[in-house]
């Protein structure tokens, strides 16, 4: 295993115009987005590149991150290739299935020294600003809100940026061993946790882009637990028509988190693998949401049993 960190932020810009006549002008304009980096080393230390991933959720940005990880690994250097290198294909492969079928808002944009290089979907504008001040302070972003400010500024416009960040996953990759800290807060209130992995005795290599996509099944499986929690209570409570979308979705939830979990079986199969303080388990994230799902579908339940279709005997708010 090489040596590899990144963190994953999960982001907000409030952009406020505080010059323009116009009122509705003034109102507070929001970006929001998941943001990672991706540094690529060869072994040999000649190919170095880095690329930065921003996405609507956080487990594709991981994921995503990931495919890249595996693609440098395998094909060497992505952006001076002679053929241009197909990033829509890659982001098919990441997010085809599941993805595809139920999130048509889903987007997607990679950055090179600042520049856009590809995007899926529809992002804010602002973000690329953002990557592009970025690369003129060299890598110190924290600068980069206030280098936009001035930007704004020259072209003859004042605003006023807020940013706010939390991170929601760290990795880190040496010879010996990977670490990954997952933060992720849902409804159901927030999971953290942190995992170590190392190869097995003459067992399989254990690779940044394995870890990280590791850490996307965590992601994903934690935001899809609630979604699966609420479908159940719903269905149980016959608030679900057989066979609609709603009902299709529910059940290709429960199938997607099943298949999650058994790829996060299969990697403690192969590695040794420690988690502290503990394995987060869905069932019990899933169980959680059903109970959340109560006080959420009050006002549902409260109608339904004004109409008869629930018995207020059997149900209490």
């Amino acid at each position: 295993m090489g040596d590899f960190r990144t963190s994953l932020l999960r982001e907000k810009f409030t952009i406020t115009d505080l010059e323009s006549p116009d009122p509705d002008a003034q109102a507070p304009i929001l970006a929001l987005s998941n943001r990672l980096v991706v540094p690529l080393i060869s072994k040999d230390k000649i190919d170095i590149e880095t690329f930065v991933i921003r996405t609507q959720n956080m487990h594709s940005c991981a994921r995503f991150a990931a495919a890249i990880l595996k693609e440098f690994h395998d094909n060497g250097t992505i952006a001076n290739r002679v053929k241009k290198f197909k990033w829509d294909d890659l982001w098919y492969d990441v997010t085809k299935g599941y993805e595809k079928e139920w999130n048509p808002d889903i987007w997607c944009t990679v950055y090179y020294k600042g520049r856009l290089v590809f995007e899926s979907g529809k992002h804010h504008p602002f973000l690329d600003i953002i990557e592009q001040c970025d690369a003129v302070n060299e890598g110190e972003y924290t600068q980069s809100v206030v280098f936009a400010e001035t930007a704004f500024k020259q072209a003859g416009k004042t605003v006023k940026i807020d940013h706010e960040s939390n991170i929601a996953l760290v990795t880190a990759v040496d010879a010996v061993q990977a670490k990954c800290g997952v933060i992720v807060r849902s409804a159901t209130g927030a999971t953290t946790f942190n995992l170590t992995a190392k190869q097995k005795e003459n067992g399989r290599i254990l690779y940044n882009f394995t870890l990280l996509s590791t850490a996307a099944a965590f992601l994903e499986g934690i935001q899809l637990a609630f979604q699966v929690g609420l479908f159940m209570k719903k269905q149980e409570l016959n608030m679900i028509e057989a066979f609609s979308d709603d009902y299709k979705k529910g059940k290709r939830s429960e199938e997607r988190l099943a298949n999650l979990n058994r790829a996060i079986t299969s990697f403690e199969q192969y590695y040794i693998v420690q988690y502290r303080p503990d394995r987060p388990e869905f069932k019990k994230m899933v169980d959680a949401a059903e109970n959340l799902a109560l006080k959420i579908l009050e006002p549902q339940i409260k109608k339904m049993i004004e109409d008869g279709e629930l018995d207020n005997k059997d149900w209490v708010i």
